[in-house]
């Protein structure tokens, strides 16, 4: 049995996957946050402890450096491995996490479009203008409007790198979809005001744990980290930001909170388009515990 669980930020994802894995017999439990492969980025991503990961086995968390990219293409080609493990050995799969690309590739179909570093590295160090020239081109040549659909840099970056890799238009690629065995997809939801306070908390706390030593520490372990997309997000970059003097650290903490809510927002919006039962924690007074509980009638 291979299940989805997502939702907004702050909504208690993790916390249902805990306690689903009392319930469920030979669970693996995968991160689908496009941050928690990182080593080193703990607080800032509300990773489960390491004494949990000790006693109910998790996937993709702590995969890689800060200073290094992990791309959806490495994800899916990772998830598809443990699928596969999960299938083959009789174990059930929870992917539990909240990035958008992620959930849509593993419930709507997912493109494994190849990637190579290099060529991504040659194109990321054009300017924008010589880029967009080129896109244009490509435009003539396959009769798409790659620039008018995709008008920042990074995805033009992965345009050109996809073709000069395959010589063939992303687009066609793209149609040629492929499906992971999802039996159920759960959409935890609350109400969007209720959200919004649980990130507010959630960003106090994180820094009274330590938020600004732990970016401290990876900007002296790893100083090259800032310019990759691991410290670009919500709660890395307004710290940056801080720590370079640029900001004092009250505006910093505003900052994360007022980016977050946004993140929010844009999952609230995408949670629309994806099918999937959406469980309220509002039906439930609150309670995961009542939810897990649900949650393994549905699945039986």
């Amino acid at each position: 049995m291979v299940i989805v669980i997502t939702g907004p930020t702050a909504v208690g994802k993790t916390q249902l996957s805990i306690c689903l894995s009392k319930k469920i017999k030979n669970l693996l439990i995968v991160s689908a946050d496009s941050r928690q492969v990182y080593r080193f980025m703990d607080i800032g991503t509300d990773k489960v402890s390491k004494d949990i990961r000790k006693e109910i086995p998790h996937y993709l968390i702590d995969m890689i450096n800060p200073d290094k990219d992990f791309s959806l293409f490495d994800f899916l080609r990772k998830s598809k491995v443990i699928i596969d493990f999960a299938i083959n050995n009789r174990k059930n799969v929870i992917f539990v996490g909240g990035t958008i690309l992620y959930i849509l590739s593993l419930v709507k179909g997912y493109n494994l479009l190849p990637t190579n570093p290099e060529i991504r590295k040659k194109y990321e160090k054009m300017k924008y203008e010589d880029l967009k020239y080129l896109i244009y081109q490509l435009d003539k040549r396959f009769g798409t409007n790659f620039y008018q659909m995709y008008k920042d840099k990074r995805r033009i970056v992965r345009i050109l790198e996809v073709v000069e890799i395959t010589n063939k238009n992303p687009i066609e690629l793209w149609k040629q979809s492929q499906y992971f065995p999802i039996d159920k997809t759960f959409i935890l939801t609350d109400r969007r005001e209720k959200i919004y306070r649980n990130i507010e908390d959630r960003v106090d706390k994180q820094i009274d744990r330590g938020l600004v030593d732990e970016v401290r520490f990876i900007l002296k372990r790893f100083p090259d980290a800032p310019s990759f997309r691991s410290m670009k997000t919500f709660g890395y970059a307004e710290v940056i930001d801080y720590i370079q003097g640029k900001i004092d650290l009250e505006s910093s903490v505003n900052l994360i909170k007022r980016n977050t809510r946004r993140f929010a927002k844009r999952q609230f919006s995408f949670i629309k388009k994806l099918q999937g039962e959406i469980i309220n924690l509002d039906d439930f007074n609150n309670d995961i515990e009542r939810v897990s509980e649900y949650i393994c009638q549905r699945l039986n």
